[in-house]
């Protein structure tokens, strides 16, 4: 089974947060961290689970 991760992309859809914004919260630990991480060279592709975007959603409405 192989498993699916949301790019920084679908991960701004699912929350309303643009990329910079996450990447910015992602450093200040205010969003989530990612589930995977890909290198190529110089180049990152951050990945989340689906689970991880909604837990984040869940918890940024209760707050």
């Amino acid at each position: 089974m192989t498993t699916k991760y949301l790019s920084i992309d679908e991960a701004s859809q699912r929350t309303g947060v643009g990329r910079t914004t996450i990447l910015y919260r992602v450093n200040n630990g205010k969003f989530p961290e990612p589930d995977a991480i890909v290198t190529h060279k110089r180049t990152a592709t951050l990945g989340w689970l689906p689970e991880t975007i909604e837990e984040y959603n869940t918890n940024k409405k209760e707050n």
